[in-house]
Protein backbone atom coordinates (compact mmCIF):
# COMPACT_ATOMS: atom_id res chain seq x y z
CA UNK A 1 0.00 0.00 0.00
CA UNK A 2 1.20 3.48 -0.76
CA UNK A 3 1.31 6.67 1.17
CA UNK A 4 0.28 9.44 -0.74
CA UNK A 5 1.40 12.84 0.31
CA UNK A 6 -1.26 15.77 0.11
CA UNK A 7 -0.45 19.79 -0.46
CA UNK A 8 0.43 21.34 -3.12
CA UNK A 9 2.88 19.37 -5.43
CA UNK A 10 1.32 15.65 -4.33
CA UNK A 11 4.22 13.17 -4.63
CA UNK A 12 3.81 9.21 -3.12
CA UNK A 13 6.09 7.80 -0.66
CA UNK A 14 6.80 3.97 -0.75
CA UNK A 15 5.17 2.10 2.72
CA UNK A 16 8.73 0.66 2.69
CA UNK A 17 9.26 3.60 4.84
CA UNK A 18 12.56 3.74 2.96
CA UNK A 19 12.35 5.99 0.20
CA UNK A 20 12.37 9.31 2.04
CA UNK A 21 15.62 10.45 2.41
CA UNK A 22 16.45 13.88 4.65
CA UNK A 23 17.22 17.22 2.64
CA UNK A 24 18.18 19.88 5.16
CA UNK A 25 16.26 22.50 3.13
CA UNK A 26 12.99 21.00 2.82
CA UNK A 27 12.84 20.02 6.46
CA UNK A 28 10.36 22.28 7.77
CA UNK A 29 7.94 21.93 4.93
CA UNK A 30 8.20 17.92 5.33
CA UNK A 31 6.46 18.56 9.04
CA UNK A 32 3.60 20.29 7.86
CA UNK A 33 2.54 17.84 4.90
CA UNK A 34 -0.29 15.09 4.86
CA UNK A 35 0.08 11.40 4.76
CA UNK A 36 -3.14 9.36 4.39
CA UNK A 37 -2.79 6.39 6.09
CA UNK A 38 -5.48 4.10 4.57
CA UNK A 39 -8.38 6.18 5.39
CA UNK A 40 -6.94 7.85 8.31
CA UNK A 41 -5.29 11.46 7.40
CA UNK A 42 -1.86 11.88 9.29
CA UNK A 43 0.57 14.69 9.48
CA UNK A 44 3.89 13.54 8.31
CA UNK A 45 7.20 13.77 9.88
CA UNK A 46 10.68 14.38 8.81
CA UNK A 47 11.39 10.91 9.22
CA UNK A 48 9.74 7.69 8.71
CA UNK A 49 12.29 5.37 10.83
CA UNK A 50 14.95 6.38 13.21
CA UNK A 51 17.46 4.23 15.05
CA UNK A 52 18.72 6.12 18.05
CA UNK A 53 21.59 5.35 20.57
CA UNK A 54 23.92 4.79 17.40
CA UNK A 55 27.20 4.49 18.70
CA UNK A 56 29.80 3.50 15.77
CA UNK A 57 30.36 3.84 11.92
CA UNK A 58 28.99 0.40 11.47
CA UNK A 59 25.48 1.38 13.14
CA UNK A 60 25.24 4.56 10.86
CA UNK A 61 26.10 2.73 7.75
CA UNK A 62 23.42 -0.14 8.65
CA UNK A 63 20.63 2.37 9.26
CA UNK A 64 21.28 3.87 5.85
CA UNK A 65 21.77 0.21 3.95
CA UNK A 66 18.38 -1.03 5.38
CA UNK A 67 16.64 2.50 4.14
CA UNK A 68 16.36 4.00 7.69
CA UNK A 69 16.11 7.93 8.03
CA UNK A 70 17.38 9.10 10.99
CA UNK A 71 19.89 8.53 13.52
CA UNK A 72 19.74 9.32 17.62
CA UNK A 73 22.80 10.58 18.86
CA UNK A 74 22.61 10.26 23.23
CA UNK A 75 24.00 12.62 24.74
CA UNK A 76 22.96 11.77 28.52
CA UNK A 77 25.94 10.66 30.51
CA UNK A 78 23.77 7.75 32.33
CA UNK A 79 23.18 6.14 29.10
CA UNK A 80 24.61 3.11 28.21
CA UNK A 81 24.24 4.79 24.45
CA UNK A 82 25.54 7.97 25.41
CA UNK A 83 28.58 8.92 23.31
CA UNK A 84 30.56 12.01 24.38
CA UNK A 85 29.80 15.42 22.39
CA UNK A 86 33.41 16.57 23.08
CA UNK A 87 35.01 13.36 20.92
CA UNK A 88 35.81 14.04 17.77
CA UNK A 89 34.80 10.28 16.99
CA UNK A 90 30.91 11.62 17.58
CA UNK A 91 31.36 14.55 15.45
CA UNK A 92 32.99 12.00 12.81
CA UNK A 93 29.66 9.67 13.10
CA UNK A 94 27.49 12.98 12.81
CA UNK A 95 29.55 13.75 9.43
CA UNK A 96 28.84 10.53 7.79
CA UNK A 97 25.14 10.38 8.73
CA UNK A 98 25.11 13.78 6.63
CA UNK A 99 26.61 12.43 3.93
CA UNK A 100 24.58 9.55 3.76
CA UNK A 101 21.63 11.85 4.00
CA UNK A 102 20.41 10.70 7.61
CA UNK A 103 18.50 13.10 9.81
CA UNK A 104 20.71 13.63 13.00
CA UNK A 105 18.50 14.10 16.09
CA UNK A 106 20.54 14.64 19.28
CA UNK A 107 18.95 13.28 22.41
CA UNK A 108 19.78 15.58 25.58
CA UNK A 109 18.08 14.85 29.01
CA UNK A 110 17.91 18.17 31.75
CA UNK A 111 20.73 20.33 29.46
CA UNK A 112 20.20 23.39 29.38
CA UNK A 113 18.83 25.73 26.33
CA UNK A 114 22.39 27.10 25.79
CA UNK A 115 24.64 23.88 26.04
CA UNK A 116 22.63 22.09 23.74
CA UNK A 117 22.56 24.84 21.18
CA UNK A 118 26.29 24.38 22.08
CA UNK A 119 26.48 20.84 20.93
CA UNK A 120 24.17 20.83 18.04
CA UNK A 121 26.36 23.14 16.51
CA UNK A 122 29.80 21.92 17.24
CA UNK A 123 28.76 18.16 16.58
CA UNK A 124 26.66 18.98 13.66
CA UNK A 125 22.92 18.06 14.31
CA UNK A 126 19.84 18.54 12.33
CA UNK A 127 17.44 18.19 15.51
CA UNK A 128 17.18 18.40 19.21
CA UNK A 129 15.29 15.38 21.09
CA UNK A 130 14.21 16.59 24.82
CA UNK A 131 13.77 13.31 27.06
CA UNK A 132 14.09 14.60 30.29
CA UNK A 133 11.97 17.02 32.28
CA UNK A 134 12.97 20.06 30.15
CA UNK A 135 10.40 23.34 30.86
CA UNK A 136 8.51 24.78 28.08
CA UNK A 137 10.64 27.62 28.42
CA UNK A 138 13.68 25.72 27.21
CA UNK A 139 12.22 24.34 24.93
CA UNK A 140 10.92 27.58 23.29
CA UNK A 141 14.20 29.22 23.59
CA UNK A 142 15.21 26.32 20.92
CA UNK A 143 12.60 27.30 18.76
CA UNK A 144 13.10 30.84 18.72
CA UNK A 145 16.75 30.24 17.82
CA UNK A 146 15.51 28.29 14.97
CA UNK A 147 15.98 24.72 16.00
CA UNK A 148 13.31 21.72 15.29
CA UNK A 149 12.61 20.59 18.41
CA UNK A 150 11.00 16.60 19.57
CA UNK A 151 9.37 16.28 22.45
CA UNK A 152 9.02 13.19 24.55
CA UNK A 153 5.80 12.77 25.74
CA UNK A 154 6.15 9.72 28.75
CA UNK A 155 2.99 7.95 29.09
CA UNK A 156 2.02 5.19 31.05
CA UNK A 157 2.27 1.75 30.19
CA UNK A 158 -1.39 0.82 30.60
CA UNK A 159 -4.39 2.47 28.98
CA UNK A 160 -4.34 6.44 29.29
CA UNK A 161 -6.82 8.34 28.59
CA UNK A 162 -7.20 11.57 25.26
CA UNK A 163 -7.80 14.13 28.02
CA UNK A 164 -4.32 12.74 29.54
CA UNK A 165 -2.27 13.16 26.55
CA UNK A 166 -3.74 16.56 26.06
CA UNK A 167 -2.75 17.55 29.16
CA UNK A 168 1.06 16.27 28.42
CA UNK A 169 1.54 17.42 24.93
CA UNK A 170 -0.89 20.35 24.44
CA UNK A 171 1.74 22.99 25.90
CA UNK A 172 4.82 21.11 23.37
CA UNK A 173 2.32 21.26 20.43
CA UNK A 174 1.63 25.31 21.08
CA UNK A 175 4.88 26.21 20.70
CA UNK A 176 5.58 23.79 17.49
CA UNK A 177 7.24 20.59 19.04
CA UNK A 178 6.94 17.07 17.03
CA UNK A 179 5.68 14.78 19.96
CA UNK A 180 7.64 11.40 20.07
CA UNK A 181 5.69 9.58 22.56
CA UNK A 182 6.93 6.81 24.85
CA UNK A 183 6.68 4.87 28.08
CA UNK A 184 7.82 6.48 30.95
CA UNK A 185 10.59 5.25 32.08
CA UNK A 186 11.45 7.12 35.32
CA UNK A 187 15.01 8.56 36.11
CA UNK A 188 16.12 6.29 33.02
CA UNK A 189 14.37 8.66 30.77
CA UNK A 190 13.90 6.42 27.90
CA UNK A 191 15.15 3.23 26.43
CA UNK A 192 13.20 0.46 29.02
CA UNK A 193 11.85 -1.53 26.41
CA UNK A 194 8.53 -1.54 27.46
CA UNK A 195 5.62 -0.82 24.98
CA UNK A 196 2.88 1.35 25.78
CA UNK A 197 -0.93 0.98 25.10
CA UNK A 198 -1.45 0.99 21.18
CA UNK A 199 -5.05 0.93 21.36
CA UNK A 200 -5.05 4.03 23.92
CA UNK A 201 -2.32 5.92 21.19
CA UNK A 202 -4.97 5.38 18.31
CA UNK A 203 -8.04 6.72 19.81
CA UNK A 204 -6.18 9.59 20.58
CA UNK A 205 -4.37 9.94 17.42
CA UNK A 206 -7.48 9.13 15.22
CA UNK A 207 -9.26 12.24 17.03
CA UNK A 208 -6.13 14.65 16.52
CA UNK A 209 -4.98 13.94 12.82
CA UNK A 210 -3.38 16.93 12.58
CA UNK A 211 -0.70 16.67 15.13
CA UNK A 212 2.27 14.76 14.20
CA UNK A 213 3.58 12.37 16.09
CA UNK A 214 6.54 9.33 16.12
CA UNK A 215 5.98 6.26 18.21
CA UNK A 216 8.51 5.13 20.02
CA UNK A 217 8.55 2.47 23.53
CA UNK A 218 9.63 -1.22 23.58
CA UNK A 219 9.61 -1.18 19.33
CA UNK A 220 11.61 -4.29 17.66
CA UNK A 221 11.68 -6.68 14.66
CA UNK A 222 8.81 -8.59 15.87
CA UNK A 223 6.24 -6.08 16.93
CA UNK A 224 6.80 -2.51 15.35
CA UNK A 225 4.66 -3.62 12.07
CA UNK A 226 1.77 -4.62 14.74
CA UNK A 227 2.14 -1.66 16.14
CA UNK A 228 1.94 0.25 13.06
CA UNK A 229 -1.10 -1.30 12.21
CA UNK A 230 -2.55 -0.89 15.48
CA UNK A 231 -2.02 3.05 15.76
CA UNK A 232 -1.84 4.03 12.36
CA UNK A 233 1.54 5.48 13.01
CA UNK A 234 4.03 6.90 10.20
CA UNK A 235 6.95 7.24 12.21
CA UNK A 236 8.69 4.86 14.65
CA UNK A 237 11.69 5.04 17.22
CA UNK A 238 13.83 2.29 18.15
CA UNK A 239 16.58 2.26 20.35
CA UNK A 240 16.66 -1.19 22.65
CA UNK A 241 14.79 -3.21 19.65
CA UNK A 242 17.79 -3.42 17.22
CA UNK A 243 20.42 -4.41 20.19
CA UNK A 244 22.17 -7.72 20.67
CA UNK A 245 23.81 -7.23 23.43
CA UNK A 246 21.94 -4.05 25.03
CA UNK A 247 23.56 -1.28 24.10
CA UNK A 248 25.72 -2.58 21.33
CA UNK A 249 23.20 -2.59 17.66
CA UNK A 250 22.91 -5.17 15.71
CA UNK A 251 23.20 -5.24 11.79
CA UNK A 252 20.42 -7.99 11.83
CA UNK A 253 17.81 -6.30 13.88
CA UNK A 254 18.47 -3.25 12.04
CA UNK A 255 17.76 -4.56 8.91
CA UNK A 256 14.47 -6.27 10.27
CA UNK A 257 13.32 -3.60 11.95
CA UNK A 258 13.01 -1.49 8.91
CA UNK A 259 12.07 -5.01 6.70
CA UNK A 260 9.04 -5.43 9.06
CA UNK A 261 8.09 -1.43 9.35
CA UNK A 262 7.95 -1.69 5.56
CA UNK A 263 5.24 -4.54 5.92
Amino acid sequence: MAVHVGEKGLRRWSMTFSTYRHRPAEWPAEVLRFVRFGSIARVATVFRTKICGVRLAEDVRAVDQSGGDAIGLNFFPDSVRYVDPGDPATGSLSELAGRLGLLRVGVFVNESAEEMERVARAVGLDAIQLHGDESLEVAASLRQAGWSVLRAIKLPRGPFTAELMRERSAPWIEIGCHLLLDVDAGAAHGGSGKTLDWPSVAAWAQANPSIGWTLAGGLKPENVRQAIDATGAVSVDTASGVECPRGVKNEGRIQAFIAAASG
